[in-house]
């Protein structure tokens, strides 16, 4: 049976059918691949130890990928008083063509209970901001960030010695690993779902498709079988 004929003879079911099949199937394909690359990030980041001390610091190994949680030194940034902050657009603004919101990410010192360490963020990879604790306008503009004496969490890389510190720095949040990882186990669950829906959805299609061909095939056969067991047809056989 060709694809003309199925649908000549199916009307819309075979249209929704045909159409509705593969594309379930592509973002079924393209779920599993996510889900793949989410669920190894995800596991990777709960492996990470969460600090809040030097002490627990020179236990790691240098290099060693680490969550830090302690004070930003100081007093506040220069200006609208943020240290480290994202540009957004105000409430209800739209976004114009090829306009950028910077991130501003600058070294500064996390102060810890028995020391302190310089943090330095990473120039080749992307930094990311969270859970910011202040929001401030500037123009058509916010910044949404911290000060000199909020509480954040970090992640970079142990470097210990006479100056420890915090090398190639990739996020910075008001949260703590608790908070940030139900967050994220979230919208892991939402991802497993719409992966399952969307397998459940190209099964269901692919199934469909099957039971109307064969449905089509045995419809298409019938007239046959009728005319070879016709009465005229016995008679010119005897």
């Amino acid at each position: 049976m060709t694809v003309r004929r199925f649908i000549a003879g199916g009307g819309w079911f075979a249209w929704t059918l045909l159409l509705v099949t593969p594309v379930a199937a592509v973002f079924f394909l393209g779920s599993l691949l996510a889900y793949g690359q989410v669920k190894g990030q995800f596991e990777a980041y709960r492996n990470l130890p969460e600090v809040t001390t030097l002490a627990q610091l020179d236990a790691l190994s240098p290099g060693q990928t680490v969550l830090v949680r302690g004070r930003i030194a100081g007093a506040g940034g220069e200006g609208d008083g943020l240290l480290i902050y994202q540009e957004r657009p105000a409430a209800g603004r739209e976004v114009r063509f090829g306009e950028e919101f910077p991130l501003v990410f600058p070294p500064f010192v996390l102060e810890l209970p028995d020391g302190a360490l310089t943090v330095t963020p990473s120039q080749s990879r992307e930094r990311v901001i969270q859970h910011e604790l202040h929001t401030l306008p500037a123009g058509d503009r916010v910044h949404t960030g911290f000060r000199g004496g909020d509480t954040v969490m970090v992640q970079g890389q142990w470097q210990p010695g006479a100056s420890p510190g915090l090398a190639e720095a990739t996020g910075i949040t008001g949260g703590d690993k608790t908070s940030l990882f139900a967050e994220w186990d979230v919208a892991f669950r939402r991802l497993v779902w719409v992966r399952n829906g969307l397998g459940m959805l190209t099964l269901a299609g692919v199934l469909a498709l099957a039971v109307e061909i064969r449905r089509r095939k045995q419809t298409s056969s019938a007239p046959e079988v009728a005319a070879e067991n016709s009465p005229a047809r016995s008679t010119v056989k005897g």
